[in-house]
């Protein structure tokens, strides 16, 4: 059997690890064993279980993380295919194999365009046969990296049907969470750390006026301190609703009249604001990653111009948003037309989508 060895940063659970999950299982009717590795978090194997259920050809899961280590299992294993996503000490071990004639093909799977994150890859540019790139920036990789070829695969994959929020199921849902059954409620439901910035939706909420904040998710500790100091001086801190990991998301956006992300930087497009939008939660978000080639602004999604990938989102442009959604949530009627448009747009979007197919036809000629 042909064999494949993904390398990647970390099993937690995350949107990068979702793509890994995926090209995994998409090589499951395929007769090649799979080996995963990856480089943070050791105890965290949070996928793990679900790599080895969709395809049982996974032949072990290790955690390599270093230079050396890498450099010698790869000598070793020999793989007949080097998937890649951020595993710095794969990247480092691959020119030295190459130096002592050791080169593989290798596939490199890119989430975001902007320079600084394209800068990590440099150093291997020149060993890499095929770029995945999760939304079309080819011209910043040939920019930036290589003329390899590009494989545009966006990370959307079959999910079952949903059906969007009734009012009645709002109200359950946030009769089960303590929330207010009057006000309108805003917030997060995710990943809770310092690239999606927190602090922003607060500043927002607190434009938008006579609200329940709500943020459901795993909190990373340094976040979520710095959470506490910004709530402590808001005008929210008592309408502020935080429930931390739930084993169940789904009341948590079943609650929301708007799913509101302020991220310095993503990829093509969250998988949390596809669950919004497929519930029929209207989303604001940033034009970072490749979310701006997808939501159209007013039509059950909001956007925020946001050029850069570093900063948080501006004050300013929080309160304008504020400011044009205020009259639009208040009108009833019309924020229900928002409601079937965000759920439209959510199911559509994975619906006829198959990037299994496109990544084993990506990967076809070393297998």
């Amino acid at each position: 059997m042909k064999h494949v060895v993904f390398a990647h940063r970390k099993l937690s659970f995350g949107g990068g690890e979702r793509v890994l999950l995926e090209q995994v299982a998409a090589l499951a009717p395929l007769p090649v064993k799979v080996s995963v590795l990856f480089r943070k978090e050791p105890g965290k194997r949070d996928i793990e279980p679900e790599l080895r259920e969709r395809n049982p050809n996974v032949v072990e899961v290790l955690h390599l993380p270093g230079a050396l280590g890498a450099f010698r299992w790869l000598w070793r294993t020999r793989p007949d295919l080097l998937v890649v996503c951020n595993h710095k000490g794969v990247q480092r071990a691959l020119p030295w194999l190459a130096r002592l004639g050791r080169r593989m093909p290798t596939v490199l799977t890119l989430h975001e365009h902007y320079e600084r994150h394209l800068r990590k890859y440099r150093g291997v540019r020149n060993l890499i046969h095929r770029w995945i790139c999760t939304y079309d920036f080819t011209a910043a990789v040939r920019k930036h990296l290589s003329a390899a070829p590009c494989s545009i695969i966006h990370p959307l994959y079959p999910r079952p049907e949903v059906q969007a929020a009734t009012t009645e199921d709002r109200l359950a849902a946030r009769h089960q969470l303590g929330l207010s059954t009057t006000r309108l409620v805003v917030g997060y439901v995710g990943q809770i750390d310092g690239r999606k910035d927190p602090a922003g939706v607060v500043t927002f909420a607190e434009a938008l006026g006579e609200v329940d904040l709500l943020f459901a998710g795993r909190e990373e500790a340094e976040t979520a301190a710095s959470l506490d100091r910004r709530l402590a001086a808001s005008p929210l801190r008592d309408r502020t609703f935080r429930l931390g990991p739930q084993a169940d998301l789904r009341p948590a956006f079943t609650a929301l009249d708007l799913y509101v992300m302020t991220s310095r930087n993503e990829g093509f497009f969250p998988i949390a604001l596809i669950e919004a939008l497929e519930r029929g939660v209207p989303v604001l978000a940033p034009t970072v990653g490749g979310i701006g080639s997808q939501l159209r602004d007013g039509d059950g999604g909001f956007l925020i111009q946001k050029p850069d990938d570093r900063r948080s989102v501006p004050a300013p442009l929080l309160e304008g948003a504020a400011a044009r959604l205020a009259p639009l949530m208040s009108d009833t009627s019309g924020w229900e037309a928002q409601r079937a448009k965000a759920h439209a747009f959510g199911t559509a979007l994975t619906r006829d989508y198959d990037a299994a197919a496109k990544f084993r036809e990506a990967v076809a000629e070393w297998l």
